[in-house]
């Protein structure tokens, strides 16, 4: 049983670290705003090029058809055969969702109960759905942060102001780790104890599908942004996705929903020659295309489900000899 001291200690030193890293982020971002102009940055924002604004659109839309098709995937998985429909409304709501309220699993396990549970899910298949379909961004989070250190640490040098062995080093050791947890998958049968848990591990096929959609997944979304940033930036993409990776790492350590505030203040200070009202013009946009739109949309479908849901569940009602009838929940 875990120390309730130790405990207490750990939310404390979290809670400290958070405000921490939020208060140095608006300190940079105070600093930043008195040396430019608003309009500036609003000029930036209206002089961006159509054809990079649906560009950028078009991998934002990529990205959530990854999820919603690996949503599917994962419910067939743990053995429910409830169509393509649900699961795939179900991420296209609870994704910008959870990245807009800053707590993705906690937020996305409540919504994927509320519209798993009417088909017959366990609080327990719901949790593993949460855990199968999170664990990619997660895998491939940190193996493209290793391959941009191994093999962009010339360019990253500069960046991170650490000298570029030492990069290709701390590269190395994280391919290192992400091959033994691969192996690891491969060679463990039995389940795994977590937090008093045991959880069964995917299969080493599924493994590699979440490693697969984890990539592509997170290359759209650092695209997004990549294909905003002004020429000054001269970024080629591996290195940008490890300045993009890491700045939203930042973030989530933070707490801070979506990392407001947070991901601006790092890509100010790692990316230094790049004028700021251009990056910060660049930055908004972001998040208006792969958070804003997203979570409206989000927010709309919710409701026409809510709205279906209890429609449908007053005409069963309200309709002859409903109480001799099995209910069924919607597809």
């Amino acid at each position: 049983m875990p120390d309730p001291r130790h405990s207490r200690l750990k939310r404390i030193l979290g809670a400290a670290a958070s405000l921490v890293i939020a208060g140095l982020a608006a300190w940079v971002l105070y600093r930043t705003f008195q040396r430019i102009n608003v309009a500036d940055v609003i000029a930036n924002v209206r002089a961006m090029p159509v054809e990079r604004l649906l560009l950028a659109a078009a991998c934002a839309a990529g990205a959530f058809a990854t999820l919603a098709a690996f949503e599917v995937a994962a419910v067939r998985y743990v053995k429910h055969c409830i169509g393509r429909a649900k699961p795939a409304l179900t991420a296209l709501i609870a994704f910008p969702l959870g990245h807009a309220l800053g707590q993705t699993v906690l937020s996305g396990s409540a919504l994927r109960y509320r519209m798993y549970a009417p088909a017959g899910f366990s609080a327990t298949e719901v949790g593993a759905t949460v855990l199968l379909v999170s664990m990619p961004y997660a895998l491939a989070f940190g193996l493209l942060i290793d391959l941009a250190l191994v093999f962009a640490a010339d360019r990253l040098e500069a960046i991170f102001r650490v000298p570029s062995h030492w990069l290709v080093v701390l590269g190395c050791v994280g391919l290192a780790k992400d091959l033994a947890y691969v192996v690891f998958v491969h060679r463990r049968k039995a389940p795994i104890r977590l937090g008093g848990w045991a959880v069964n591990l995917p299969t080493p096929r599924f493994t590699w599908l979440q490693i697969a959609v984890g990539l592509i997944d997170v290359c759209l979304i650092a695209s997004i942004l990549y294909l905003l940033l002004p020429e000054s930036a001269n970024l080629a993409f591996l290195p940008f996705v490890a300045v993009y990776l890491s700045s939203v790492l930042v973030g989530v350590v933070s707490h801070v929903p979506a990392g407001l505030g947070v991901l601006e203040s790092m890509l100010l200070l790692l990316l230094p020659h790049v004028p700021p009202e251009e990056l910060l013009a660049s930055v908004l946009l972001y998040r208006v295309i792969y958070e804003v739109l997203p979570l409206l949309v989000a927010v709309s479908l919710w409701g026409l489900y809510e709205l279906l849901a209890r429609d449908g569940a007053r005409l069963r009602l309200l309709r002859p000899g409903a109480s001799a009838e099995r209910t069924r929940p919607l597809p």
